[in-house]
């Protein structure tokens, strides 16, 4: 690939969580690592419902996540499934 592509990253969360031992910070970086070997990011957005708790092992991964550059998107959920899915097709 070209390191002038562009690449854009939408992480679905709730399927697949951060890992509560390690800092958002570096699981962004992780993520920005491997995405940069197909292109120039021009976009990180991470689908999850904010209004359900946060995790207790991880009270500060989202701020970590938001901080690090990445756009957290509400997916409220209000009894439904694959919210987050279909916000991210458009559907």
């Amino acid at each position: 690939m070209s390191p002038h592509e562009e690449v854009a990253i939408f992480w679905d969360y709730e399927n697949c969580r951060a890992p509560s031992n390690l800092p958002g910070h570096a699981i962004v970086n992780s993520i920005r690592d491997i995405a940069h070997e197909f292109g120039v990011i021009t976009t990180f957005k991470a689908y999850l419902d904010l209004s359900e708790p946060v995790p207790s092992k991880s009270p500060g991964i989202r701020s970590e996540l938001q901080s690090s550059g990445v756009s957290l998107i509400d997916c409220p959920h209000n009894g439904r499934k694959d919210v987050a899915d279909k916000m991210m097709i458009g559907a």
